[in-house]
C-alpha cells in the first residue's frame, strides 16, 4: 500500500490572550497531555465553523425571502409612483 502525505503549508499567527486563558490552556494541555498548538488550532477551527454555519443560515434565509420581497415591491410600486407624483407637484 502506498500512502501519500500532503503537508499543508503552515503559517504563523500571533495570538495574544490574557493570563487567565493562557493558564487554562496550559493546565488543560498538561492534564490531558495535548499539544497547545493542537488545542488552539482546534478551538479556532471550531469557532470559525460555527460562524460559517450562521452565515450559511443567513444566506439561505435571504435567498428564500428574495422572491417574497420582490412580490411585495411589485405590489406597492403603483402606490409609490402615485405618492411620488404628489411630492413633485
Amino acid at each position: 500500500m502506498i500512502v501519500e502525505v500532503f503537508e499543508m503549508e503552515q503559517k504563523q499567527l500571533l495570538v495574544k490572550v490574557d493570563a487567565k486563558l493562557t493558564q487554562e490552556v496550559e493546565t488543560y494541555c498538561s492534564i490531558y497531555s495535548v499539544d497547545e498548538q493542537e488545542v488552539i488550532q482546534s478551538a479556532l477551527s471550531e469557532y470559525l465553523e460555527q460562524r460559517q454555519e450562521t452565515m450559511r443560515s443567513l444566506i439561505a434565509g435571504y435567498t428564500e425571502m428574495a422572491s417574497i420581497n420582490s412580490e411585495i415591491c411589485q405590489e406597492f410600486s403603483a402606490c409609490e409612483s402615485e405618492a411620488y407624483l404628489h411630492t413633485i407637484n
